[in-house]
């Protein structure tokens, strides 16, 4: 399947209307995203009071943990480690509860047989590394043999930060920022309060009212979750990584077989259908799009979510300051419209000659509504379900926002879909913006217009 990734900017309209709805909602305070194409970070944008700047940075939380596993390819790729090292061959662990302790692949990929811990864990971040040594060499209590089953913990992916600092030598955050963030020019990330960057401060909800939550300083935890980013520094490390798949990706920093590695699926999530763990990332695979890459991310104060789509190399991140706020909900949608408004179809669908005429009815509609244009092709449901001067209102509006012109594209190249002949939805793109519409006619000798949305896209 093609995309037209030129066209991803058009859906930034639409992308400011699902944040804005998060802060008028009472979901956040502040919200702020960014779009990618393998061009490069093609919009931004924010929604609050105030709106948060582009540079602003989050906490990303365990978005971090993608940071994480690069930097245990690294050392991989450099033959110091393998996915299959056990844990107790580098650091000093007693094992409670299984026979054998878990890989390091295992450990990355959410299958060492660790508890889930987010509440505890999130608290963690500044704990010493001393400290966190002898926590580990007290006991590390698992709860199944490691490689059995599926269970997200971040204690694991802190236990891959403290075996990537014994290895190399070097402080967690100092080998990702002179390992990736530095060689891939990802300004605007980091893991503490450094430099000038604005950072948008925590907040959780206690009764109606938004208290700001303490900020954390680097420490032992910082691998599961520390890494401090704006939406478009976030953007342009996921467009990296979504390039693993370019005939041009290897780079001296990691090679594309590593990155594609770790979004290949490994370790099934239960009461999923086709979500896996990878290496620090989740894959799923949209029954339209295909596979997607993400990670979401909780933290006391902060939500995240970063996702992209590796064929077409189109990706979405949103980021928001409020606690374990479920920045994955409007991340999700908006990729998906994304990916629908440039999907380009290897064949036009099969319709009924009264869909692909009623499609030509609704683009007259978009540039001069008539209501003596439509009413020949509705349903009787149609003007009942929403009457016809409440529908110009709203088409009217879009259309100007989206900045139409007079030209209408063929229907292959306007992103078409459509589950029947009686079916069809397809993109119209102005200057501004973009449209999707959807028609669905009805199942009768004479089959006429019983659905009818338009919305941006």
């Amino acid at each position: 399947m093609a995309y037209r990734t030129d066209r991803a900017a058009l859906a930034a309209a639409a992308i400011d209307d699902l944040v804005q709805a998060r802060v008028k909602a009472g979901r956040t305070p502040a919200s702020s995203w960014a779009l990618a194409t393998p061009e490069g970070v093609v919009a931004t944008g924010s929604a609050g009071d105030p709106a948060p700047s582009p540079d602003t940075a989050f906490r990303v939380a365990s978005c971090t943990k993608s940071f994480t596993a690069a930097a245990l390819m690294q050392v991989v790729e450099s033959g110091r480690l393998s996915l299959d090292t056990p844990l107790t061959d580098v650091l000093q662990v007693r094992v409670l509860g299984a026979d054998r302790a878990p890989t390091l692949g295992e450990l990355a990929s959410m299958s060492g047989g660790i508890p889930i811990d987010d509440p505890w864990a999130d608290r963690q971040e500044s704990m010493t590394a001393e400290a966190f040594d002898a926590m580990l060499a007290e006991g590390l209590r698992l709860v199944r043999e490691p490689g059995t089953r599926y269970e997200y913990s971040s204690l694991a992916y802190s236990i891959l930060g403290r075996v990537l600092e014994v290895v190399t030598g070097v402080a967690y955050p100092r080998l990702v920022r002179e390992r990736l963030i530095e060689p891939l020019g990802l300004e605007g990330l980091a893991y503490d309060r450094s430099g000038d960057r604005p950072i948008a401060p925590g907040y959780a909800k206690v009764r109606e009212e938004w208290v700001e939550q303490p900020w954390t300083e680097p420490g032992s935890f910082s691998a599961l979750g520390g890494i401090v980013a704006s939406p478009a520094a976030l953007a342009r490390w996921d467009r990296w990584l979504a390039a693993a798949w370019r005939d041009d990706a290897d780079d001296a920093v990691l090679s594309a077989a590593s990155r594609r590695l770790m979004q290949e699926p490994r370790t099934p999530v239960p009461d999923t259908v086709s979500t896996h763990y990878g290496l620090g990332l989740v894959i799923d695979e949209d029954p339209r799009h295909g596979r997607v890459v993400s990670h979401s991310g909780g933290y006391p104060g902060y939500g995240a979510n970063m996702r992209w789509h590796p064929a077409s190399g189109l990706g979405v991140v949103v980021l928001e300051n409020a606690r374990y706020s479920g920045a994955t909900v409007p991340a999700t949608t908006a990729l998906r419209l994304v990916l629908d408004a440039a999907e380009v179809p290897e064949a036009a669908p099969d319709l009924w000659l009264e869909t692909a005429a009623a499609r030509e009815v609704v683009e007259r509609l978009l540039r001069d509504w008539d209501d003596a244009l439509l009413a020949p092709v509705a349903s009787d449901n149609l003007a009942m379900d929403e009457a016809f001067d409440l529908r110009r209102e709203s088409v009217q509006a879009l259309a100007t926002r989206a900045g139409l012109g007079p030209d209408v594209l063929p229907l292959a190249d306007a992103a078409p879909w459509s589950d029947s002949p009686a079916h069809l939805t397809w993109s119209v793109p102005g200057a501004a913006a973009s449209l999707r519409c959807e028609i669905r006619l009805t199942p009768v000798a004479r089959p006429l217009v019983q659905t009818l949305v338009v919305r941006l896209a």
